[in-house]
């Protein structure tokens, strides 16, 4: 059995476990900025895809009339009431709303993997359970309101700032403590 105690008389000891805790809450922040960076990300991401979803159904609403539009159109001019113009220009928006709808589908299916990845999960994995259109949430009626200094000290990264500047703090107090000790030893 090997055991050893160290006197510690200047406080270097005190001081390097000092900085080690502080180091140690630096990690904790570190970790809580990423899960708040992840969480902000899929909220994002969800957003994303339920309003691709509401682009999507308000895509194929204007596809729908603008198709009936075309053919009342396309009547109007076989009875010799409109110009060519205004059926090419019909056809023209019909054409440009189809476009429209597999850049949206394209969009929520992208939405869909993000969300997927964000969550641990295969890119797909998610797809039948958020393929359906749902409405985007409601933002909270109302958002906690507190001081500005508040709002900084709950701040992930702000509190790793300050548990990294507390143990460097703590490693000057241990280089400090160190050279004043071999000061006192070789006087």
């Amino acid at each position: 059995l090997d055991a050893s105690w160290e006197l510690d008389v200047f406080g270097g000891t005190r001081r390097n476990l000092e900085a080690a805790t502080a180091d140690l809450r630096a990690a904790v922040e570190d970790r809580r900025d990423v899960l708040v960076i992840m969480m902000g990300d899929v909220g994002t991401n969800y957003i994303n895809l339920r309003g691709f979803q509401q682009q999507i159904e308000i895509a194929h609403r204007n596809l729908k009339a603008q198709r009936h539009n075309a053919e009342i159109i396309q009547k109007r001019y076989e009875a010799g009431f409109v110009g060519g113009l205004d059926v090419a220009n019909a056809k023209a928006q019909v054409a440009t709303t189809e476009a429209t709808i597999p850049v949206f589908e394209s969009s929520a299916r992208a939405a869909i993997y993000s969300l997927g990845v964000l969550l641990g999960r295969e890119p797909a994995a998610l797809a039948p359970d958020l393929a359906k259109a749902a409405p985007i949430p409601p933002a909270p009626r109302e958002i906690p309101v507190g001081l500005p200094s508040e709002l900084l000290r709950r701040r992930p990264d702000i509190r790793r700032a300050e548990a990294q500047l507390h143990a460097a703090t703590a490693r000057i107090g241990v280089a400090t403590q160190y050279s004043r000790g071999h000061e006192r030893v070789e006087a």
